[in-house]
């Protein structure tokens, strides 16, 4: 599995590999500025900071069902829970429980999703860091 950078998204550090990071910077709730490829919107209590990154998914060389598969599912989950922040793949919220993102993945197929990271107004300034995990399983 790769994640690439999508051209209207963040620029992503190893972008093409399997161990990508996005850092988005300094972000305030109102004013300032987000990097090339967010977009910030402000609710009534909160904002979120949304940017496109592709997945590409190819099929394993020595795993017989990955030859025998047309098609992949494609889970996500946070490393470690965040009682405060949202964090959402494809609009689909995340956590510490694995979740299927799409159930029918197409292989060698660049794939955009849409990232998104919701921030309360309540939360203190400071860093915010999660890691994704994510698994493509033959079907």
């Amino acid at each position: 599995m790769q994640l690439v950078h999508d051209p209207a998204g963040i620029a992503l550090s190893g972008s093409g590999t399997a161990a990508t990071s996005a850092n988005f910077g300094t972000v305030a709730a109102f004013g300032g500025t987000v990097p090339s490829g967010v977009t910030k919107t402000a609710g009534a209590s909160s904002f979120t900071l949304n940017t496109t990154i592709d997945i590409n998914v190819s099929k394993g060389l020595l795993d017989i069902l990955d030859l025998l598969s047309s098609s992949y599912t494609l889970t996500a989950k946070l490393q470690a829970a965040d009682a405060q922040n949202i964090w959402k793949w494809n609009s689909i919220t995340l956590s510490t429980t694995a979740t299927t993102i799409t159930s029918g993945g197409t292989y060698t197929s660049t794939t955009p999703y849409t990232f998104s990271l919701t921030v309360p107004f309540s939360a203190a300034a400071g860093t915010i860091s999660n890691t994704i995990q994510m698994t493509a399983v033959a079907n």
